[in-house]
């Protein structure tokens, strides 16, 4: 009798263990499956809220009146050099009129290769501007063949190119990144007053008092000011500023971000084209080494 008592304490230790042991894997897999849920169900609140963001603004830009720097709708101005500012639901916008980026298609080689070297050094900045040109040249030799030989067909591919990583595609808490300050078709003009402000430094040489100057003559919307200001520095010859119809447009709400592209055309009374919609708008790390 005691050796059988001896035997069946044992096994009702395991039997117990193992039973903990079952219970717990079910308790962590409870947690994480509710952890899971919840997540999902933030999601979706983001994605309601960041929805109805979107109706609020196309609406204001269609009802608004349409200037180089922004829509003025009543006492709401929202600008279009990517400055965001909160809605009324706490969704945080960012509008950004493409004519105020650097084209991949209209390419300007010198403000290109100058943006660039905020990212890299000068040999490096100018050889990657090279490798873009390359890229897109349908009638490339051999020797300067690269992958495509065709336009970009979305910002993404620019990690393709040598010399591009993702650290500088996407943007950080210090600088923007190429993917929020390259367009890849944008305009053949620049619209100055749509400009962002580390672009005005590392691609048209503004200094800081001239940044100075631009951010009060933006806030007074002095835009013909802004113009002869561009002039009389020397960076561009067309005082003219006129806004896109093509803008980029970032959402944030409780960490969860998305990305759109409008084509807004205030003289057809249709819902806006959207061109580009990302939800999650998650970083992009994909990389390849395109050198043969």
């Amino acid at each position: 009798m005691n050796r059988q008592r001896g035997v069946v304490l044992p096994l009702a230790l395991i039997v117990i263990t193992i039973m903990i042991t079952m219970a717990s894997i079910l308790l962590v897999r409870s947690s994480a499956e509710i952890d899971e849920a919840a997540l999902v169900q933030e999601q979706w609140q983001a994605r309601l809220k960041i929805n109805d963001a979107e109706q609020e603004l196309l609406l204001s830009m269609f009802a608004g009146e349409q200037l180089p720097g922004g829509y003025s709708v009543g006492d709401l101005f929202v600008p279009t050099d990517g400055t965001f500012i909160k809605l009324k639901n706490g969704v945080e916008v960012a509008v950004q009129d493409l004519a105020g980026l650097l084209s991949l298609h209209y390419l300007r080689r010198a403000e290109l290769t100058r943006l660039f070297t905020a990212y890299t050094d000068e040999q490096h900045a100018a050889q990657i501007v090279n490798n873009i040109i390359r890229w897109q040249r349908e009638d490339a030799d051999d020797e300067l063949r690269l992958e495509r030989n065709a336009p970009f067909r979305s910002l993404d591919e620019l990690m393709l190119i040598p010399g591009i990583t993702p650290g500088m595609f996407n943007d950080n808490s210090e600088r923007p990144g190429l993917r929020s300050l390259l367009a890849l078709s944008g305009s053949s003009f620049v619209n100055f007053a749509a400009v962002p402000d580390f672009l005005l430094v590392h691609a048209f040489g503004l200094t800081d008092s001239d940044l100075s100057r631009v951010a009060s003559l933006k806030e007074r919307r002095r835009w013909n000011d802004i113009s002869t200001m561009i002039f009389d520095l020397g960076i561009a010859v067309d005082q003219s500023m006129i806004p896109s119809s093509r803008y980029r447009v970032l959402y944030q709400y409780k960490g969860f971000t998305a990305r759109a592209e409008y084509q807004v055309r205030t003289t057809i009374p249709l819902p806006p084209r959207k061109r580009l919609w990302y939800f999650p708008d998650h970083e992009r790390h994909f990389l390849m080494n395109t050198m043969q």
